[in-house]
């Protein structure tokens, strides 16, 4: 059985179809990019994921469960988090404060011992803060910790923004053009942070993702959307020399035979 699976899924806006009976199933333990022109419906999946949207028809199952009863609000709980094309932070605040906001589902006293920060709430405060500076220590966010979000340049507020998402310490993390904004040298730090939130944090990503350098170095697999559909998936390496997604970015085909 799939760790995530879509099964015909499909979503219009307006008559306008968005997605057509896409299916895709991800394994536990895997990174998949889902590549594609704009507009091709990418970031559509992942809000019909996060249950931003509701699909028209189909299913989504994760580790067995149907997530389509449950709310938008209720997917960090079952272990799913994401990052937003459009940087959604609070720019007021500073880094560590936006991914202690990651934490929040682990906060067990109530309102009246929060308030005045007596009992429980205390030692449950160090435990948030230690595991918040674990997440900036891994994004070697050091020194931006205490600094407002808007004050800090674009590339690094996206990496705020991955390490809130890193503190609700999800099972499946989605990641909508993290590298977006970023300069050489991050997107190629960034590479290496993807395979080590893989392999030193065991979770399972989801990439959607314009950087083809980046998709191609971290990738176990690709899908390619265009127009709502899926037009292509398998390996990298099957990607690159499929025809169909070469015409799909360039318009035709012949173009990469004559150079």
């Amino acid at each position: 059985m799939a760790f995530l699976s879509l099964e015909n899924l499909t979503i219009s806006f307006g008559g306008v179809v968005a997605v057509h009976s896409v299916s895709l199933n991800v394994n536990e333990g895997e990174i998949l990019s889902i590549i594609g022109p704009n507009g091709a419906g990418k970031t559509t999946i992942f809000n019909c994921i996060s249950r931003l949207y509701k699909p028209d028809s189909g299913e989504i199952t994760f580790q067995n469960r149907n997530i389509l009863k449950h709310k938008a609000h209720q997917m960090s709980n079952l272990g799913i988090a994401r990052t937003f094309q459009n940087i959604e932070l609070f720019t007021n605040m500073t880094v560590i404060e936006n991914i202690l906001l990651g934490r929040h589902i682990f906060r067990r006293c109530g309102l009246l011992s929060q308030t005045f920060f007596y009992g429980k709430t205390r030692s449950e405060e160090i435990g948030h803060r230690r595991k918040a500076e674990e997440v900036i220590d891994f994004l070697d966010l050091q020194a931006h910790r205490n600094k407002r979000i808007g004050s800090l340049p674009y590339g690094v507020q996206k990496l705020v923004e991955l390490g809130r998402a890193l503190a609700l310490e999800p099972k499946l993390l989605l990641m909508d053009e993290v590298s977006s904004g970023m300069n050489l040298e991050e997107t190629q730090d960034l590479m290496i942070w993807i395979t080590d939130i893989r392999e030193d944090l065991g979770i399972t990503l989801i990439l959607v993702e314009h950087d083809m350098r980046l998709v191609m170095g971290v990738s176990d697999r690709i899908a390619v959307l265009d127009y709502g559909r899926k037009i292509a998936e398998g390996l990298p390496e099957e990607i690159q020399s499929n025809q169909e997604v070469i015409k799909a970015y360039l318009g035709d085909s012949n173009a990469v035979a004559k150079g």
